[in-house]
């Protein structure tokens, strides 16, 4: 339990520092940080909700569901801020190019 609950996927040990050394407020930062999606208003009375999720473990063990459970969280808190989700991007990181396997993105590409 202790592993899991250490692990960089759920408590961020190894990155947590660096995320803090990116600005959270300003003028044009509507809602900052935290559990649902942050918003920044892009003028003419707009804003724009972004959300970022890490799911590189379930995403390389078991590609369907890590995808699925990514993308669901990341929708799931964008439509709780009370916006509408426009896009999304996916950034895939598996390590050593001698790691490398197609199969896995064509099954996280299926979301």
């Amino acid at each position: 339990m202790y592993s899991v609950l250490w692990s960089e996927h759920c408590s961020y040990k190894n990155s947590k520092l660096l995320l803090k050394l990116f600005p959270t407020t300003g003028k044009y930062v509507l809602q900052g940080p935290g559990e649902n999606a942050g918003i920044v208003d892009i003028g003419e009375g707009l804003a724009l909700a972004f959300k970022m999720e890490s799911h590189n473990h379930p995403s390389a063990l078991e590609p369907y569901q890590g995808a699925a459970t990514g993308v669901g969280g990341i929708i799931r808190d964008v439509f709780t801020m009370g916006a509408r989700p426009i896009c999304g991007l996916n950034s895939l990181r598996f390590g050593p190019i001698q790691n490398f396997a197609e199969p896995k993105i064509k099954r996280i590409n299926f979301y």
